[in-house]
């Protein structure tokens, strides 16, 4: 997708936002793109942010990161171009234990707050959304009973274009399908389906989404869309 495409579709997400239409007017439109000039700019300190951030990760082009993050880089974490990485409201952390992988694929985007903890594996595929406060870990750390033993450890691996939503938590040995969506507060103990929606604890499915195209493009939506396919998802449970 060319610069300008890429300009002109940011210009309709802003308008959609701040008016829910178009700019019409001349006053309008310089709006829009004042805010788009401080979002630009706000996306080069980003840029930077990143660089220095991930100094001991290894990342593809145009990584973005706002805010502080927290690394524990002891095994390695490979983060894949384009992605964005907020860790501005709540401390984002990423922790790789020795000979540990956490591995993040291209255009995703991890909000706020959320923890992600591998002692063994964890991949994260293309286009996916991870929202505030998400908790993954591939390691109980301990067994119930005898808290000084170790539990064993199981990869996560999470399909392309899946949304998990906010506070849900992924725990160990959970393969999660392409498209899938996690609902906000859920606790994810066992496989998900692709093209499911999934919620409750422990999680299990409640829609099948057929078609793909119910899914919403979460990196080209405004908001309102959003709420309005959260809003069907819950009407439905």
């Amino acid at each position: 997708m060319s610069i300008k495409k890429k300009l002109t579709e940011k210009v309709e997400v802003l308008s959609i936002d701040y008016f829910d239409r178009p700019a019409r007017t001349a006053r309008e439109r310089r709006l829009i793109y004042w805010v788009l000039i401080k979002t630009l700019a706000g996306w080069c300190v980003d840029l930077l942010n990143g660089n220095i951030r991930l100094r001991k990760c290894t990342t593809g082009r145009m990584v973005t990161v706002k805010g502080r993050l927290k690394i524990n880089a002891k095994g390695s974490i490979i983060i894949g171009d384009y992605c964005r990485i907020w860790s501005n409201i709540g401390t984002t952390q990423l922790s790789a234990g020795p000979r540990a992988l956490i591995d993040i694929g291209e255009n995703t985007f991890i909000n706020s707050g959320a923890i992600i903890t591998s002692r063994r594996h964890i991949r994260i595929g293309k286009n996916c959304h991870i929202a505030n406060q998400v908790i993954m870990m591939d390691d109980d750390f301990h067994a119930v009973y005898a808290r000084g033993s170790r539990s064993g450890k199981e990869a996560i691996i999470v399909g392309d274009n899946v949304w998990i939503a906010t506070r849900a938590m992924i725990l160990k040995g959970v393969t999660i399908g392409e498209g899938a969506v996690v609902a906000a507060g859920a606790v994810v103990t066992k496989d998900v389906p692709a093209y499911t929606l999934v919620a409750g604890v422990p999680a299990k499915v409640i829609k099948y989404l057929d078609d793909p195209d119910e899914l919403p493009d979460w990196h080209n939506t405004n908001l309102t869309t959003i709420e309005n396919f959260i809003h069907e998802f819950n009407s439905s449970y």
